[in-house]
């Protein structure tokens, strides 16, 4: 499907001609409206290049968002801490995400920095991360048991922590002569 309309943009959804199975996606303007539509486009040729598509019982198209703690009442967030005490323990002060938040969004399958920001908006303030990260990379290697050095910002090589402080002047050694990556 191609839209040549507005003369200055592209919009493809179309099987590759040299990889089977795999779909050439371009969409510009409207961009985030055109996607239920691109979707179901996608199963479409999906479906006429012979994968079978199989539908998951036990799909729930609708799912709790996580407590945003600072968009609730005062009575709200007193029931909210009763409950759970992390809830009290506020990681981002720009944002004002709590460390219960954190701990909802590993629980549903953050388990990087970035997926922690990305469902908590933790780091996203003022600060840009100044104040929080270092509590965000703890609250990470507690919850999945793994040393602070271990936690990446990403996944694979996106290590957050290189060395623990002070390693390398205890060492005697420079950063310049530890290889990084």
């Amino acid at each position: 499907m191609k839209n040549f309309e507005l003369g200055w943009h592209d919009c493809v959804v179309e099987v590759s001609p040299t990889v089977p199975r795999f779909i050439n996606v371009t969409i510009g303007y409207p961009g985030l409206s055109a996607c239920p539509a691109t979707a179901k486009e996608i199963v479409k040729l999906l479906a006429d290049q012979g994968l079978s598509l199989v539908g998951k019982p036990d799909f729930g198209p609708n799912r709790k968002e996580i407590t945003d703690f600072s968009q609730l009442s005062d009575d709200e967030k007193r029931e909210l801490i009763a409950q759970d005490t992390k809830y009290g323990h506020v990681v981002c002060r720009c944002e004002t995400v709590t460390e219960g938040e954190i701990v909802e969004a590993i629980k549903r399958g953050a388990t990087t920095v970035d997926g922690i920001k990305h469902r908590t908006r933790v780091g996203m303030g003022r600060c840009q991360s100044g104040f929080c990260r270092s509590r965000v990379i703890s609250i990470l290697a507690r919850e999945f048991g793994i040393s602070e050095q271990e936690v990446t910002m990403a996944g694979d090589k996106s290590q957050e922590l290189l060395y623990r402080g002070k390693q390398l002047l205890e060492g005697g050694e420079s950063i310049c002569d530890k290889k990084l990556m």
